[in-house]
């Protein structure tokens, strides 16, 4: 399967925003991690438009969070 590919069916069927848990699961990484890159952006690098907050509560962009994997794994 090529790159391209693959990062489609990563992403497939995603909501145009998710909650930090249903990122995790998606990444496999821990929640502990998304929540400390929205606390650590600028010393992790990471997108300063991937993060929402609404009425509290954090949520993911997809449309960033991909670009974001696929540039930071371009080959």
């Amino acid at each position: 399967m090529n790159r391209g590919k693959k990062d489609q069916v990563l992403f497939e069927n995603l909501p145009d925003v998710i909650k930090p848990n249903v990122a995790a699961s998606v990444l496999g990484l821990s929640v502990k991690t998304i929540y400390d890159w929205n606390y650590r952006q600028v010393e992790k690098g990471i997108p300063n438009n991937l993060f929402l907050k609404v009425n509290r509560l954090l949520y993911i962009r997809t449309d960033v969070l991909k670009q974001w994997i696929v540039s930071e794994n371009a080959s």
